[in-house]
């Protein structure tokens, strides 16, 4: 699909515009249409979407359309599918940097999709706030188009996106692989500063009970032959030598009252 100006596609009639929305559906669907061909074509497409949603702002307010249709029902009406979504992110690539002036038109035709989506991914993450820093960055890389524009992008995209929550499984992973690589004194350690800071209640009470239970475990510590690896002298001995290291490090009564 041919990358035109936005100017060319604006000044498209109706009819004219409406059927290059539906070729762009059609390219999708085209089974001679190799990955790399309909890839090169989102920029294009981006375009395309641009000028819809600029001619569903203006029946807004000329009050020839609902105001509440979205972009996507509009697009759905004219091609008879769904807008592609890669498409649609370079559409707000051009609208966060292109219509903004931050970029030209000649830099946003001269970019990847990949680099256009990225682009848009930052805008989004950063509630399509145009002064944002991370989106004053995305700019720059999108004007350098350098060998590694997709990877600084990527790098700011990690710096504004908020990092999803992990599950219990995830969490469970993550944590298997730490006792894999002998981080279990670096963990440990980290919980017990994380404690030392914990201000809700019942989260203190319900880690309490945990480590409760686990300093239980030692006790329960048996090896193949089931006989216990860490017997009642040596965790005595231990807590006898904590007892000493603690009283070592402990405050001078001076100091601890001032």
């Amino acid at each position: 699909m041919q990358l035109l100006p936005i100017a060319t596609l604006r000044a498209l009639s109706v009819d004219e515009q409406d059927k290059l929305a539906r070729e762009s559906v059609k390219l999708e669907g085209r089974a001679k249409a190799s990955a790399k061909e309909v890839k090169s074509a989102f920029p294009a497409i981006g375009k395309v979407v641009c000028i819809v949603e600029e001619r569903l702002n203006d029946l807004k307010t000329e009050r020839k359309i609902a105001s509440n249709t979205s972009l996507a029902t509009f697009w759905t009406s004219i091609t008879k599918a769904p807008i592609n979504n890669h498409a649609l992110s370079c559409a707000v690539a051009f609208g966060t940097f292109v219509r903004t002036e931050l970029i030209s038109e000649r830099d946003y035709d001269k970019n990847t999709a990949q680099c256009l989506e990225l682009a848009a991914s930052i805008s989004t993450a950063v509630g399509g706030d145009v002064t944002h820093e991370a989106v004053a960055h995305a700019a720059a890389e999108l004007q350098d188009r350098s060998k590694d524009s997709a990877k600084n992008l990527r790098e700011i995209l990690a710096d504004v996106k908020e990092p999803k929550k992990l599950t219990d499984e995830q969490a469970d992973k993550l944590l298997d692989r730490l006792m894999q690589d002998g981080h279990l004194v670096r963990t440990v350690s980290r919980v017990g500063a994380e404690i030392a800071h914990l201000e809700d209640a019942d989260v203190a009470k319900t880690t309490f009970f945990a480590m409760d239970g686990a300093m239980s475990l030692f006790a329960k510590n048996m090896d193949a032959k089931g006989a216990r690896r860490f017997d009642d002298d040596t965790l005595n001995e231990w807590a006898s030598e904590l007892g000493t290291v603690l009283q070592q490090n402990a405050p001078e009564p001076e100091a601890a009252a001032a």
